[in-house]
């Protein structure tokens, strides 16, 4: 069935529910420098305490930041040796660019920079790229475009474009963009989601000045388009990859994802949390994800799977 637009809207909502550019790395230290041109951007750096076994970057979805995203997920996987990198995507948390939809295109460039500059600082370590939501959406689309890493982690992935979105709300997302680029919409009235179990987590959320959730009819339609790109580009992805989505999803449903997931060659796993939902890093079962996730990128050979 069709991504429909209470859903689509609900993509972009699910943040409201709680309601060559040099990067800066909180608290790790420098990062090596990322693609752009319009800023800085922000990346939160969760060292292991000893020498590294694996590295994971970490792509967080609309309206969100890095460290809000995976705080609590980076302690578990530095924890085993892990060493996380969470930027604040372009047009997000603390950059400059906030609220500024910057593009598909953009958000991937700045996905395989990081990559590369990860592997340029981590030569000889296994590099997992976790996505979520948006973010998952953005890491199969730098995927199919030659993202260098040895795997991915798709967590509540935005992939569900093509057919299973479906040509009405692709219509409808595009003549808002070109009526009312500018409108912000909340979806009260029209959406009521819950993202999580975690009331904590709402919380914490709801409190961070960094997070939004109304979206712009522009962005919408940035949606619209990155889960068709993310869509057309799973066929041409090889690389090692895990789909997790949670069975109490308000925000995208789990067959929809499974329809594009089962098209990517590289699939090792479609994974169904039966108590999760669409913050999968932060709901209640989220320590289940965390040692899933911890598990691949641990298991990850530095050339992909043996």
């Amino acid at each position: 069935m069709p991504l429909s637009r209470r859903r689509l809207l609900a993509l972009a909502a699910s943040a409201a529910v709680a309601s060559t550019a040099a990067c800066t790395a909180t608290p790790g230290g420098p990062m090596p420098r990322a693609a752009g041109d319009d800023g800085t951007l922000v990346v939160h750096a969760f060292p292991t305490t000893g020498p590294p076994r694996a590295v994971i970057l970490a792509l967080h979805g609309y309206g969100d930041a890095g460290d809000l995203t995976f705080a609590r997920a980076a302690a578990a996987w530095t924890a085993r040796g892990i060493a996380v990198f969470a930027p604040d995507q372009r047009g997000f948390g603390t950059n400059p660019s906030r609220q500024h939809w910057p593009g598909v295109d953009a958000l991937a460039a700045d996905a395989r920079a990081h990559a590369r500059a990860l592997r340029r600082r981590y030569p000889d370590l296994p590099l997992t790229v976790v996505g979520h939501s948006m973010g998952g959406g953005v890491a199969l689309v730098a995927a199919g475009a030659g993202l260098d890493a040895d795997g991915l982690v798709l967590a509540g992935p935005a992939i569900a474009g093509g057919a299973a979105l479906g040509e009405v709300s692709r219509s409808a997302a595009r003549l808002l963009a070109a009526a009312l680029p500018d409108r912000r919409w909340t979806g009260r009235g029209i959406v009521r989601i819950q993202p999580t179990d975690d009331l904590e987590a709402l919380r914490a959320v709801k409190a961070d000045p960094r997070h939004y959730g109304d979206p712009s009819s522009r962005e919408l339609y940035g949606l619209v388009q990155l889960m068709d790109h993310a869509a057309a580009a799973a066929p041409s992805v090889y690389l090692p990859t895990v789909v997790m989505m949670g069975a109490r999803d308000e925000v995208l449903r789990p067959e929809d994802v499974q329809t594009i997931a089962v098209r990517i060659p590289g699939l090792t796993r479609f994974v169904l949390y039966p108590r999760g939902w669409h913050w999968l890093f932060r709901d209640r079962q989220a320590p289940r994800v965390w040692a899933d996730t911890g598990d691949f990128a641990l298991g990850v050979t530095r050339t992909g799977f043996p």
